[in-house]
């Protein structure tokens, strides 16, 4: 039997873009449990929101959060980024020249509609440390101006399933890379990876892995040569790509 682990972008992958549930997922989830695969989230969202998901899963595993810019391992947060204040006084400036928000000062009740999600899950996605989600509101032929603009300022600017993100450079690969290669060290053992994602923000975490899944999500434009492509969306997808992969040993 191999040793597999797994990465996992969790909106619109593992998570319905629109519910938040990871229902569709249960029975890939329960061979991954029996098989004590390592289930690595990595996300957007915070270290709040993925241990709150984590807890959901019944999983302890390390994750990754805020698109590669930290990872929790051991209880220990390693950083690869900057810090949010730094962020802050980096592109409030721009504010002068486009319009947009930060997700992060956002009244409650705004980030709520934004998201879907209900308050308390919404306070711990504003509970950010090393990115910032743009509320853009500007013209949209003035997106690429502003992300000239933010690459400029030495940031790094991710286009996830809902926001565009900003954080110092660094992504969910070099993360990966670090988690897999201390988790080998730590257990004596070559893991097989597979990634699973499905917007531009997972394209160098899906490059990173032996298997290459692309979950369908309107991201044809994604696919390359080597990658599968779920035939169907969000969890039922994720579900239907990682049982192949255990059924075809």
């Amino acid at each position: 039997m191999r040793n597999y682990i797994i990465f996992s972008d969790l909106d619109g992958t593992l998570l319905d873009h629109k519910t938040y549930t990871f229902g569709p997922a249960s029975e890939a989830l329960s061979v991954i449990k029996s098989r004590k695969i390592p289930l690595i989230l990595s996300s957007s969202k915070t270290k709040a929101e993925i241990e709150r998901i984590q807890s959901k899963l019944i999983i302890e595993d390390p994750f990754i959060f805020e698109n590669g810019s930290g990872v929790f391992y051991n209880n220990q947060v390693t950083s690869f980024g900057i810090n949010l204040t730094e962020i802050h006084d980096k592109i409030i400036p721009l504010q002068k020249t486009f319009n947009f928000n930060c997700y992060s000062m956002l009244p409650i009740e705004e980030a709520v509609h934004f998201t879907g999600l209900p308050i308390e899950e919404a306070m711990f996605s504003q509970q950010r440390h090393f990115s910032e989600p743009i509320i853009w509101l500007d013209d949209e032929d003035k997106k690429i101006d502003f992300i000239q603009s933010i690459h400029l300022l030495g940031l790094h600017a991710a286009q996830g399933g809902r926001f565009l993100t900003i954080s110092s450079h660094h992504d969910k690969a070099k993360a990966l890379k670090w988690i897999k290669n201390t988790l080998e060290k730590d257990c004596q053992t070559e893991f097989i990876s597979i990634a699973l994602g499905d917007g531009e923000n997972d394209i160098n975490m899906i490059d990173a892995c032996d298997i290459k899944i692309l979950i369908k999500n309107k991201n044809e434009h994604l696919h390359k040569a080597g990658w599968v492509m779920s035939k169907v969306s969000g969890p039922s997808g994720w579900n239907q790509e990682i049982m192949k992969v255990l059924n075809n040993e």
